[in-house]
């Protein structure tokens, strides 16, 4: 059985995936409370330690909505808590945000990006990019608001693993977005107000994943998290391969130096260094659960010779491959 690792380094981060609370009450602190027309309001600044900003959390019966507005310092993981069976609906107007769903698999989405998701479990992590700015609203409401008005009997609503999950913000929903936003609208805003609102944003997603199904948008394809992830598949697809930043910058359409530094800016390393891993990760899996021989494997990772392999392997893990196979 082949082994497989994590899909991030350990980069400077603010790791909270061990807290038990939501992020607001991690990240923030509480300035304001307040009840307007059945819509109780929770105001937060971000603490310095974090970075600079605002997170506002509004509840009215079983719907929540947070609008999120701030920048980070450095990256935060964090573990969302979800303690009932819900609908998430996510809207990031601008930023950064990856969602690790478990070991291999992770959906990301950046700069008028969403997507609408049942979720009844949820075991992994989040990650907000950080010095970059962030503004997001997030829109839940329980299962049985969804049994309640009917909408579970018209639409089967896609989960977090599910494909063509993450779909553009058009102009229609932007314009919704801002209107529940706005400072006036939202002191001012009443039960009834809200509810007509998540109604109209659920109902808007919900065509839209029905317009994708049949014709696919292509609007992300050139967002940098979807490049830079690109890049990453390229490369383990590719171990066998020693390509210059130049080449996997023809690749992607960016130049070399642009496409290093925003990998290092995302993945807290270089390309060469993620590359290398790679290939010391692969001879791993390799010397571990094959029988084949070391100059065979150092061919397999893009080596000429078996003696340059087992120099870069000793750099890398600090053993000779024969003498790391001899302690498994």
């Amino acid at each position: 059985m082949i082994k497989k690792r994590r899909d991030f380094n350990n980069e400077d981060v603010y790791d909270l995936r061990l807290s038990i609370a939501y992020l607001k009450d991690e990240i923030g602190i509480k300035t304001n409370t307040f009840t307007s027309n059945g819509v109780s309001v929770h105001q937060y600044q971000l603490l310095p330690k974090y970075g600079n900003g605002t997170l506002n959390y509004f509840i009215s019966e079983d719907i929540e909505i947070t609008m999120s507005r701030f920048q980070l310092h450095k990256d935060i993981l964090y573990k969302p808590v979800i303690d009932k069976e819900i609908l998430q609906i996510c809207f990031l107007i601008t930023g950064e945000k990856i969602i690790y769903i478990d070991e291999v698999q992770q959906i990301f989405y950046e700069n008028r990006a969403s997507y609408m998701a049942s979720i009844d479990h949820f075991s992994g992590h989040s990650r907000i990019l950080g010095k970059k700015q962030f503004k997001e609203i997030k829109v839940v409401v329980p299962k049985t608001f969804l049994i309640n008005h009917g909408f579970l009997n018209d639409y089967d609503f896609k989960k977090l693993s599910d494909e063509k999950l993450i779909l553009p913000i058009t102009e229609e929903l932007l314009n919704i977005l801002l209107s529940i936003e706005k400072k006036d609208s939202v002191e001012k805003a009443n039960r009834l107000y809200l509810r007509a609102k998540v109604f109209e944003l659920i109902a808007l997603q919900i065509e839209l994943y029905k317009k994708n199904e049949v014709n696919p948008n292509k609007t992300t394809q050139n967002k940098i998290l979807n490049i830079l992830y690109d890049v990453k598949k390229f490369i383990k697809t590719n171990i066998h391969r020693n390509m210059t930043l130049t080449e996997l910058g023809d690749e992607v359409g960016i130049t070399g130096p642009a496409l290093n530094k925003e990998f290092i800016r995302v993945f807290g390393c270089s390309i060469h260094d993620y590359t290398i891993t790679e290939k010391m990760d692969h001879a791993k899996l390799l010397l571990e659960n094959s029988q084949k021989m070391v100059y065979q494997i150092a061919e397999e990772v893009g080596y000429k010779n078996a003696t340059h392999f087992t120099a870069a392997f000793r750099k890398k893990t600090g053993t000779t491959p024969k003498q790391f196979k001899k302690q498994l």
